[in-house]
């Protein structure tokens, strides 16, 4: 008896070559991107803003201000002095003479 076993040949996985597959991965890897600098600034935003305010210590600032100082003194003008008394009693410088003549007139 003779027998003949025919076997079928291993089915061929056909390629796609159309870009299809390209184009969704590089949409998928933007999108990626972006959800996770969008999710770094919220992370940010929490920790340098409310976050960080519940962490601190309460109540332990200290603000010291100094008020401007209210006293202020004001130095009246001097008094002219009085005239020396007559007499020339110890005036031994006598007043210069005018040796200047007063201009012409035009």
């Amino acid at each position: 008896m003779s027998q003949i076993n025919v076997n079928a040949p291993e089915p061929i996985e056909r390629v796609d070559t159309s870009g299809d597959r390209t184009a969704a991965a590089g949409i998928n890897l933007i999108t990626v991107v972006i959800v996770l600098a969008v999710l770094a600034v919220i992370a940010w935003y929490l920790f340098t803003g409310p976050l960080r305010s519940m962490s601190a210590s309460g109540g332990t600032t200290n603000i010291n201000v100094n008020p401007a100082p209210t006293t202020v003194n004001i130095n009246p003008p001097a008094q002219p002095q009085a005239p020396a008394p007559a007499g020339g009693t110890g005036n031994t410088n006598p007043a210069p003479s005018n040796n200047n003549p007063p201009p012409a007139n035009p």
